[in-house]
């Protein structure tokens, strides 16, 4: 089984979003693509904490991806969020809006 946990906080108007998605129940396609998004930004080697100073007008991102017995979490403000890993942040924050 493998989830992703997403939430964004803070922002200028402070409306936070969050989702939590279980991969095996969503399209097969929707889920290859969010695993090859978490795949291509390296997620699993990139560091928990990458929030260096946050600004009170910017998001704060956190992201979960429990994968069998993998588990990892990253946090990231919109200034520290390195580019590999804005492609999910923009799927997941696209995701977490329309649901």
């Amino acid at each position: 089984m493998t989830r992703i946990k997403f939430e964004r906080s803070g922002g200028i108007v402070g409306q936070n979003i969050d989702l939590d998605l279980d991969l095996d129940s969503i399209p097969a396609n929707e889920s290859l693509h969010l695993m090859q998004l978490v795949h291509e930004s390296g997620f699993f080697h990139l560091p928990e904490d990458l929030v260096a100073k946050a600004s009170p007008d910017e998001f704060e991102y956190t992201i979960t991806v429990e994968s069998g017995a993998t588990r990892h979490n990253v946090c990231a403000t919109d200034t520290s969020v390195p580019d590999s890993l804005r492609p999910l942040i923009h799927e997941l924050s696209a995701l977490a809006k329309a649901g």
